[in-house]
């Protein structure tokens, strides 16, 4: 665990009462994953998801980042974090805050920036994607951004197609759980315009994205194990192995585990 996960982790078990999941990763290993216990939405990305950010930024340092969907802010923390401390200068978060705990995870996302006193980098805005990216967004150009919001087709498109405005020639592009329907949908527009698409195993399979040559030949080297134009997992598989879990986490708040 680096200094930042550290961090973020000891604030996050200040601020909420957190339960864990996927502790050895859901379709491939990693994790743990986090959520709010009594609420079964939103989930946070894995531990190892975390750290493939982190390996990111310290390597091409970008100064400013947008993300779609925050919920408790496990993540944007955790990225706002490792950028203050790689030259980053701002992250802009936004989220609806429909999701499952809602208000009450905007509430702690904002906790964790003011613990971690991350306010000068991280804003945390309510709104929702696509409509609102333009009148939250802080840059003409992000060379990092985080696509991680309601996961159906044609949304996870549509928050793309928003946020390609703000895109420069050396932005990455990240998608989470490419194994949700809507998510390769995505990528493949992303394809569309030109961007190389490289999967990662992670936990719940991310995917990074960038038009430059260059910087996807860095990628490559950066995660060895990537594949480019692997396709997508088959939906039923996925859905699967969460199913699997949903009932098993019914079953611990049935017996008071959780």
């Amino acid at each position: 665990m680096d200094e930042s996960l550290s961090r973020v982790t000891k604030a996050l078990d200040d601020v909420a009462d957190v339960g864990y999941l996927w502790h050895q990763g859901l379709l491939n290993p990693g994790g743990p994953h986090r959520r709010l216990k009594g609420f079964h939405y939103p989930i946070s990305i894995g531990e190892d998801e975390c750290t493939a950010f982190g390996r990111l930024i310290e390597k091409f340092r970008p100064e400013h980042c947008y993300i779609i969907g925050n919920a408790f802010g496990f993540s944007s923390a955790y990225i706002a974090d490792v950028m203050k401390h790689h030259g980053g200068k701002s992250c802009v978060t936004l989220d609806n805050q429909s999701e499952g705990a809602g208000e009450i995870a905007a509430g702690i996302a904002q906790k964790l920036t003011d613990m971690l006193e991350l306010t000068e980098i991280l804003r945390n805005k309510k709104g929702s994607a696509p409509q609102d990216i333009s009148s939250t967004v802080e840059q003409e150009v992000y060379e990092l951004i985080f696509i991680d919001g309601l996961h159906r087709h044609p949304q996870v498109t549509h928050d793309l197609e928003g946020v390609l405005p703000y895109c420069g020639d050396d932005t990455i592009v990240v998608f989470h759980d490419s194994w949700i329907i809507g998510v390769p949908e995505a990528v493949q527009r992303a394809k569309e315009e030109g961007f190389r698409c490289l999967w990662v195993p992670t936990s719940c399979e991310m995917i990074f994205a960038t038009r430059n040559e260059q910087q996807f030949a860095e990628l490559q080297a950066l995660y060895p194990d990537g594949i480019e134009d692997k396709g997508h997992r088959n939906y039923f598989y996925g859905w699967t192995l969460y199913a699997r879990e949903t009932v098993a986490y019914h079953l611990k708040k049935l017996i008071g585990r959780e």
